[in-house]
């Protein structure tokens, strides 16, 4: 404020002054002066602060005055909105003379809120300390519940007054907690005491419980008790809730009892340890044994006199030649596995008697066996070898199996030379792409080549249609023939006298676990055996064979010699198909000579291969399709491809595809069978002989249709002068060949007779009085059939019908 307005405010107080000591009439109103003093508020030359009811206003000095008049009155402590209150000023000009009062007077803090001078901080200080001699210690978190102030202001103010005002200590693992020297000394005596009075392994819950001593102070006071050598024993951990005390003398009970139990047994069992109170047992024995070599396993440790006893019952089965289960020899408290860590330590050791590595073998994990034991337990085998080896071969199994394993070495070659053909093509491609680019002379540059061909995806294996890209297939494993199972072994070697003493229980798993390991070995020598009785075999057989050979090629002479005469007689049936039939007659016959004479040929050559290449098959049963299959399969080579073409053609009904087949069949590559040339003398002599057994069966004969059938392929040879081959279901095809032949009559006959067979085999055999009527008349006219085709004549007969 400048002199000039200074002295307009002196002038105007001397103006107010007369105008309060002149008469009534000339006072101002009280209006009249609130409007002066808000227009020199508002001309800003008077600051002043207003209550809130704003009848009263106080100047900012005299508001800070009265603030610090009102901290010294309420004990150094107060609220700023109880200030404001109890000014009744706007809260707000209270907040803005705080700072002003803070900057006058350094003693004076403001702290959440409320203002607070260095008067209170010396009685809180007091006040602290007397509550430390009462309870001998206090933690800031009980302080700041109790007074309602910052933890880091109380933090502060017990920090600055400890060891002046307030006499405590601070705990060095927690700094907000502060306790006396006496507090100290009484908890120290309590634990002391509590400790020198335990016998046992005790928890620290269980100690804490007994002394009331604050979890946080126990673990110091023990370490300086410890330390002062005050408490006899050890505190193992340091969390509350897995700690444990134990005292000396106990320690030293567990260690005479356990040096005793080592010394007697040569073990020590973990479980056994934790009942004396050692949790962690395999960690005391480290400890406890540092010197001692012993083998820690996942129950107990082994120390070597335990192993020296073991090591000696191994011995003695090694040089008996016997064998031993170590599981006998050790306590309960010893499983299946620990036995096998045993055995394996024991056997680093152990030697025979000449120093040598003993030669045995483990089953089951603790079951030693010598090798001599095994040797001696098979000596009773070889003559179930022999036996089985010799059927194996009499089965013709031995010899099939030999075929597969050949194929299957055959298939093998030939995809390596198939892996090798595609990596010399990959290689000459390449030498290829690297030369053809170059440039001439020095200046030549080798370049790469990228092909453009595009790969084309197909099919579900998404192969590529480069050939470089080709799976290449995986080669097979002959499997292994098993002439001897391990039922077999174990029937044997569990007559052994030294088995006799197990439990079925522990017999059985142990025989099966030598059978298994032996079956490689004694199989593999009945193979070994096998194979020189197939040996010894074929050398006997040659001869047999040889005979063999020579009637197989009379057989099969005559019967394609047959096939060629019936093929003749074929030829003089029509091929025209005649509705209501599917087929023609010389397709229908054709089918016929096929499913008889040709297969009879087909199974015979089968036969013969199977037999030359020692297939196994059922000689006794009859030959189908799936069987010349499955031996062309097995065969392989040239021979699976003559098989499988003369199968394809015994399904046809072409004679001349069928001797094309047979041509291959009996070529040299498969059977090499000579067939001799057609002899038509001998061929006149088959035809004879062949009219004459029919007219023998014929008048043998009392069957109605036998006769009928007989009697038609009788006349059919008579009229084409050839051998015709026909069943009984193609008689009528027989008639209606021969009815251009023969005279009405006799045609008539013939059919009136097929008509009653026919009307025979129709007529259900309730119909008694039927059949008899029928089988009557077929008897009564059978003479005449017979007497047609024993005196049919060709020339005859063809006059007779034309």
């Amino acid at each position: 404020m400048t002199a000039v307005e200074w002295e307009e405010v002196k002038r105007l107080a001397a103006g107010f002054q007369r105008a309060q000591l002149i008469s009534t009439t000339q006072r101002l109103s009280e209006r009249n002066c609130v409007e002066i003093i808000t227009k020199l508020v508002d001309m800003k030359l008077l600051n002043i602060i207003f209550t809130n009811d704003g009848k009263e206003y106080v100047t900012p000095n005299q508001l800070v005055t009265e603030m610090k008049d009102e901290l010294i009155v309420n004990g150094g402590r107060i609220n700023i909105t109880d200030l404001a209150k109890v000014l009744n000023v706007d809260l707000n000009h209270i907040t803005q003379r705080v700072s002003e009062l803070l900057k006058q007077d350094r003693t004076i803090a403001l702290v959440g809120g409320q203002l607070i001078d260095q008067t209170y901080k010396t009685h809180l200080a007091e006040e602290i300390n007397e509550i430390l001699n009462q309870q001998g210690q206090i933690s800031v978190g009980q302080l700041t519940n109790q007074y309602d102030l910052p933890t880091e202001f109380l933090q502060e103010v017990v920090e600055k007054n400890l060891g002046k005002i307030i006499r405590a200590k601070q705990d060095r693992q927690d700094p907000k907690v502060f306790f006396t020297e006496a507090f100290v000394a009484r908890n120290l005596a309590a634990i002391r005491g509590a400790l020198i009075g335990t016998m046992k392994p005790t928890p620290v819950n269980t100690l804490l419980n007994l002394c009331g001593v604050e979890d946080h102070l126990f673990f110091s006071l023990v370490d300086k008790l410890m330390f002062l050598k005050q408490v006899p024993g050890t505190l193992s951990g340091k969390q509350i809730s897995s700690s444990m005390y134990v005292p000396s003398i106990y320690s030293k009970s567990q260690s005479i009892w356990v040096d005793n139990f080592y010394k007697q047994n040569g073990y020590l069992e973990y479980d056994a340890l934790a009942q004396v109170g050692i949790s962690d047992g395999q960690s005391f024995v480290r400890k406890h044994f540092p010197s001692e070599n012993l083998l820690l396993l996942s129950g107990a440790a082994v120390g070597p006199l335990f192993l020296g006893q073991v090591a000696a019952c191994v011995e003695e089965a090694i040089n008996s030649s016997t064998w031993t289960d170590i599981m006998t020899v050790l306590p309960s408290v010893f499983d299946g596995h620990d036995g096998e860590q045993i055995l394996n330590e024991v056997l680093k050791t152990v030697k025979t008697p000449g120093g040598s590595v003993p030669s045995v073998k483990i089953f089951n994990g603790t079951i030693l066996v010598t090798m001599n034991f095994l040797n001696k337990i098979t000596i009773p085998l070889k003559d179930v070898l022999q036996k089985r080896a010799e059927q194996c071969v009499a089965s013709g199994a031995f010899q099939q199996w030999q075929v597969d394993r050949l194929n299957v070495t055959e298939d093998n070659g030939k995809r390596e030379e198939f892996k090798d053909e595609k990596v010399d093509k990959r290689d000459e491609r390449r030498k290829k792409a690297a030369g053809g680019k170059g440039g001439g002379g020095t200046q030549g540059r080798e370049t790469k080549t990228k092909s453009t061909k595009k790969k084309v995806r197909s099919g579900r294996g998404g192969a590529d249609s480069d050939e470089d890209e080709n799976p290449v297939p995986s080669s097979r494993k002959p499997s292994i023939l098993e002439i001897v199972s391990t039922e077999d072994i174990i029937g044997i070697i569990s007559q052994e006298q030294s088995f006799s003493n197990l439990d079925e229980e522990d017999k059985t798993p142990l025989l099966k676990e030598i059978a298994k390991h032996l079956h490689v070995s004694v199989n593999k020598t009945a193979l070994e055996i096998a194979q020189s009785v197939l040996e010894n075999t074929m050398s006997n057989n040659v001869g047999a064979r040889r005979k063999t050979r020579n009637d197989l090629q009379e057989k099969l002479n005559n019967l394609i010699t047959n096939i060629r005469l019936f093929e003749k007689g074929l030829k003089s049936f029509s091929t025209d198909v005649v509705p209501p039939a599917k087929e023609s007659p010389h397709s229908q016959l054709s089918k016929y000579l096929l499913k008889t004479f040709c297969t009879d040929v087909a199974n015979e050559i089968a036969g013969f291969i199977a037999q030359e290449r020692m297939l196994q098959w059922d000689s006794s049963k009859d030959v189908l399709q799936e069987t010349r299959q499955k031996i062309a399969q097995d065969s392989g080579g040239s021979t699976k491809e003559a098989i499988l073409k003369l199968n394809k053609s015994l399904v046809g009904s072409s004679i001349e595809e069928f001797f094309s087949a047979i041509e291959l069949a009996l070529g040299s590559e498969v059977c090499d069978i000579v067939i001799r040339k057609p002899d038509k003398k001998k061929e006149r002599n088959m035809v004879f002989g062949h009219r004459q057994a029919l007219l023998e069966q014929m008048n043998l004969s009392q069957d109605p249709a036998e006769v009928l059938h007989t009697a038609s392929i009788v006349l059919c040879q008579g009229v084409t002068q050839n051998m015709v081959h026909a069943s009984g279901r193609h008689v009528n095809i027989l008639l209606a060949y021969l009815k251009p032949y023969l005279p009405a009559a006799t045609n008539a006959t013939l059919q009136q007779y097929y008509d009653l067979v026919l009307k025979l085999l129709s007529t259900a055999e309730s119909s008694e009085a039927e059949r008899e009527t029928v089988t009557f008349q077929l008897q009564e006219k059978m003479p005449v059939i017979k007497e047609i085709a024993n005196t049919f004549k060709k020339s005859e007969n063809k006059e007779q019908a034309s």
